[in-house]
């Protein structure tokens, strides 16, 4: 009985607004890591020059088409460089099943982009010539030359995206207004 008593005396008794905003907080974590445990990360970040920086958010259009950035799983390993196999890769779509691609010693090009290669002995090489994608594969390029990309791995299998994203918050852009002031 007792026990009853004190939630409605807790019910009655009137919250302060940052007891409100701290309340608030607690459940929009409990919410976050609730969706985390059920359905994965929401939220990614890149630092890398191959994409623009920033934070990247789940798109909830799952839909993919030209140009979306995806988070895509590296299909082989480059250990020289420290890339495990599966390793997270933010990548743009730039070729579905049916497009042709051609690879030359110094581009790959695909759908009217041409994306130059990066000559190193620790990156993969493809076979020169014109190719069509493969179904159920996908070719994925940033433009940066340095980019780990299918300029190197070639088509990558549609299994291997994890979730289309949107950047959300461009560390560039917040770079560039903030460097006006200096």
């Amino acid at each position: 009985m007792k026990f009853i008593e004190s939630l409605r005396n807790i019910r009655k008794k009137q919250l302060t607004w940052w007891q409100w905003v701290v309340a608030a907080i607690l459940m929009m974590i409990a919410l976050l890591l609730l969706l985390h445990v059920l359905i994965g990360p929401l939220i990614y970040t890149n630092d890398t020059e191959s994409a623009p920086r920033g934070v990247y958010v789940v798109s909830p259009d799952q839909h993919l088409t030209y140009g979306d950035y995806v988070i895509v799983h590296a299909p082989v390993a480059i250990p020289d460089i420290k890339i495990p196999y599966d390793f997270r890769l933010l990548k743009r779509v730039a070729a579905f099943p049916g497009d042709t691609y051609t690879v030359t010693d110094d581009v790959m090009a695909t759908n009217g982009q041409v994306y130059p290669i990066y000559h190193r002995p620790w990156l993969p090489q493809l076979p020169h010539g014109t190719f069509s994608v493969p179904e159920g594969t996908m070719l994925f390029l940033n433009p940066p030359i340095h980019s780990l990309d299918s300029r190197y791995f070639g088509p990558i299998v549609s299994s291997h995206v994890e979730r289309k994203v949107f950047l959300l918050i461009n560390y560039d852009a917040i770079d560039e207004f903030l460097y006006q002031f200096l």
